[in-house]
């Protein structure tokens, strides 16, 4: 096994132009990492030596955990090394010549990580100048992204820029043409939103299969670059949605200023591209569930008409009592009544008077009868002349309660099938029973009310069902967005992006859990992201080493 300085060489896991890559052991702390060795041939040369060294310092000062972590870097004899964190899994490069294809979801989760690595190195002054598939690796299994290959880096850093840029001033062109945006095939000066044009190439690819930019040599590859338009995105593949054409197109301007400003920027319109896809997803699930606000709304539609039935039913009963007391009440008055004024011509045996008293209460009142009856039982009064002279037949129907015992009331249904309360009251002269009124009165008007008020019942229970249910299921569809975010966000987290913000201010208990949410997500971020502590100067090592042995020498003396 050969060895590099202290590290053990393994395997060859990938070349490139400038370097080799070597699976390598690290015995000192027991870790597997990869070490990017400089070739032979390059060795020699100062501009590839700079360029080399410049990959460990711009990527060195990077903490993020979509960018490959920097260990060490040193010279072993001539060889310029870099040993760096060991990423399982594949470059978007050897993905793409697989037979696997990338879903739209996963593909915009790639774009969100690439997006924000790609913000955090641009916050801290370096712009990678050479985004390509070949430099996003995914962690084996997942669609982790980690951006390598800070080569070609330029740092915006006061005094360090003379050194580590002098080789690729304006006019050099370096990066890989069908990536690179069109100021830098111009040979013009670059920032970071060439980079975000590189990260747009990218996508593009991902998505079509293509690339925006192909020709028979560089040359014409940059002249696409810098004047022509890429073929949309619709037209070679139908089934991306709009919004992620959007983020796409905007992202491959030819004008700098007309693109994304930031990574974070680009990331927040991929995570609207999520959002809109999640959603998607949930509408067309929902046979399979039923949707929050629906079975809220269904189970308070549910609660209002067992509540509404109970009441309804009670009222109802009430209030029909109610009407058949008045109803009772009235037949009793009437019929009481009209036996006090009948009782003179009966024992008188005026019936003609008594006819004439009987016709002008019908002509007041309509009842289906009225009958006077003499103390032998046949009839001297009645609405219906032929019964005159007859023998009274009571009708058989069923008794009904009253207080007032001295009335007989039962209720019947006549021949025309219409239910009657009869009511019997005695005529009485000085305390005895002379005869008997016979009042037919309809129960139809009382059965009339009951049927409206029912009626109204069954209206107002569908109104509050109705509004009880729309109300639910519109406060479930406004719970349902925060819940869709803060579902968003434990995603973010759960894939390592540990920078996401929910930032939605709310005065209410879902701001509390949005701010518990951001809270915890600082703390995991500067708990794992956390950039690491910086190297101290020798002399301050070496001070700090020699301080307890002259504390030693002055105790022992």
């Amino acid at each position: 096994m050969e060895k590099l300085g202290r590290y053990q060489l393994i395997e060859i896991i990938g070349e490139g132009a400038m370097a080799r890559v070597y699976k390598a052991y690290d015995p000192e702390i027991n870790r597997t990492l990869a070490v990017k060795l400089l070739k032979s041939q390059l060795a020699s040369d100062e501009q590839y030596r700079t360029r080399f060294l410049r990959e460990a310092k711009g990527a060195g000062i990077l903490s993020h955990p979509n960018i490959v972590t920097i260990y060490d870097v040193g010279v072993e004899g001539e060889h310029p090394y870099i040993a760096e964190e060991l990423v399982e899994g594949a470059t978007l490069a050897d993905l793409m010549r697989t037979p696997r294809k990338l879903s739209t979801r996963e593909v915009v989760d790639i774009g969100i990580q690439l997006a924000r690595a790609l913000d955090y190195a641009h916050r801290k002054g370096i712009v990678h100048r050479d985004v390509k598939p070949g430099n996003v690796m995914l962690v084996a299994n997942t669609t982790t992204v980690k951006v390598a290959d800070f080569g070609i880096c330029r740092i915006d850093s006061a005094g360090d820029q003379t050194d580590l840029t002098q080789h690729t001033a304006l006019g050099d062109v370096l990066g890989t043409p069908n990536y690179m945006s069109p100021e830098q095939v111009m040979g013009q000066k670059v920032d970071a939103r060439s980079d975000l044009f590189s990260a747009g190439v990218v996508l593009y690819k991902l998505v079509t299969g293509t690339l925006p930019f192909e020709g028979d040599s560089i040359i014409t590859v940059a002249v696409k670059i810098a004047q022509t338009e890429p073929p949309a995105v619709d037209k070679l593949k139908a089934d991306v949605p709009a919004s992620l054409r959007r983020v796409i197109e905007r992202a491959l301007r030819k004008s700098p200023d007309k693109r994304f400003q930031t990574g974070e920027e680009m990331a927040q319109a991929l995570i609207g591209v999520a959002r809109e896809l999640a959603e998607a997803e949930e509408r067309r699930t929902r046979g399979r569930r039923i949707p929050l606000g629906v079975r809220w709304a269904a189970l308070m539609a549910v609660l209002v008409a067992l509540t509404m039935a109970a009441a309804g039913t009670l009222l109802y009963q009430r209030q029909y009592q109610a009407m058949q007391d008045q109803a009772m009440e009235y037949g009793e008055s009437l019929a009481k009544f009209m036996a006090t004024q009948s009782a003179v011509p009966l024992l008188a045996e005026d019936w003609a008077a008594i006819e004439v008293f009987i016709q002008e209460t019908l002509t007041r009142q309509s009842f289906p009868y009225l009958v006077v009856v003499d103390d032998q039982g046949a009839i001297r009064g009645s609405n219906d002349p032929r019964e005159i002279g007859t023998k009274y037949q009571a009708p058989s129907g069923t008794p009904v309660a009253t207080p007032d015992k001295t009335i007989a009331v039962q209720s019947f249904v006549d021949a025309q099938g219409r239910s009657v309360l009869d009511f019997g009251a005695p005529i009485l002269f000085q305390g005895n029973k002379i005869g008997d009124v016979r009042l037919g009165v309809l129960e139809e008007p009382l059965s009339r009310v009951a049927r409206l008020i029912l009626l109204m019942l069954a209206i107002l229970s569908a109104v509050t069902i109705a509004a009880a249910a729309l109300v639910t299921y519109f406060l479930a569809r406004r719970l349902a967005a925060p819940l869709r975010v803060l579902k968003l966000g434990l995603a973010e987290i759960g894939a390592g992006r540990y920078d996401f913000r929910i930032n939605d201010r709310r005065s209410d208990e879902l701001g509390e859990v949005f701010g518990a949410f951001d809270r915890a997500a600082a703390a995991l971020e500067a708990r794992y992201d956390a950039p690491p502590p910086p190297a101290q100067p020798p002399g301050e090592g070496t001070l700090i080493a020699t301080a307890p042995a002259s504390a030693s020498a002055k105790v022992a003396s």
